[in-house]
């Protein structure tokens, strides 16, 4: 086969592979592979120990993953691609200065824009979720429980800056060290679970808590119920259609 040609069959492969794989993210099936992700980076990967040596590093680098997937979802609305690639980009630049020149301001800094840029990426989930045309599927249930998750995740920054702006907000005093104990408390509140080996003391704190709680009870009970019935009024149509 001459050059020419063999050059132009590879540029068609690469532009087939390129549609398919951009098909593929932008279809529902983004939001089970970022559901997958989030779990495995967020839950499963620390619960056996990787990134234990160095917790802020991991999550740092968890978080700039999640946060360029979640910005990628968006690709083919480009007011929101557009508002959720500039405060990605933000919150990325930095978080990064923060691991780099671990300053106060500049730790406050990134909390507030992680906070930002989790729910700018949870809108785009819910976007795809709730505003998409066609049939309710697993695959949207998955990319709201994305976002239920992602709701524990915000809630984490928002109480590391309210201690960061009020000390001793939460008792025992120093129990939490990091980010990860910041998510842990924020988990235990978001399903109601409540152990009591962590609790707020100052207002702020106990407001958030509260928030908190109701958002995660809401949501499940609402909007997640509301999506599974959905779906299984969707599956029963489908079926009845293949039984005439």
């Amino acid at each position: 086969m001459p050059e020419p040609a063999r050059r132009t069959t590879r540029d068609a492969v690469r532009q087939k592979v390129r549609g398919l794989i951009a098909e593929s993210w932008q279809s529902q099936a983004n939001l089970s592979l970022f559901l997958a992700m989030l779990v495995l980076v967020a839950f499963v990967l620390p619960a056996v120990g990787f990134g234990r040596d160095d917790t802020k590093l991991y999550s740092d680098i968890v978080f700039s993953l999640l946060l360029i997937s979640g910005v990628a979802i968006a690709w083919g609305q480009r007011k929101v691609f557009l508002l959720a690639g500039f405060v990605g980009s933000v919150a990325l630049a930095v978080r990064w200065m923060a691991w780099f020149t671990p300053t106060r301001a500049l730790q406050l800094w990134a909390d507030a824009w992680s906070l930002a840029a989790i729910l700018v990426i949870a809108l785009v989930l819910l976007s795809q979720v709730l505003f998409r045309e066609g049939p309710v599927t697993h695959l949207r249930i998955q990319g709201a429980i994305a976002v239920y998750l992602l709701f524990g995740i915000g809630w984490a920054h928002a109480y590391r800056m309210a201690e960061f702006f009020h000390p001793g907000s939460f008792n025992p005093a120093g129990a939490i060290s990091n980010l990860g104990d910041w998510v842990y408390y924020s988990f235990v509140t978001l399903t109601t679970v409540g152990y009591g080996d962590i609790t707020a003391v100052r207002p702020i704190a106990r407001m958030l808590s509260i928030v908190e709680a109701l958002a995660g009870q809401l949501y499940l009970a609402v909007l997640i119920a509301r999506l599974v019935a959905m779906e299984v009024v969707s599956w029963q149509s489908r079926a009845n259609q293949r039984s005439d």
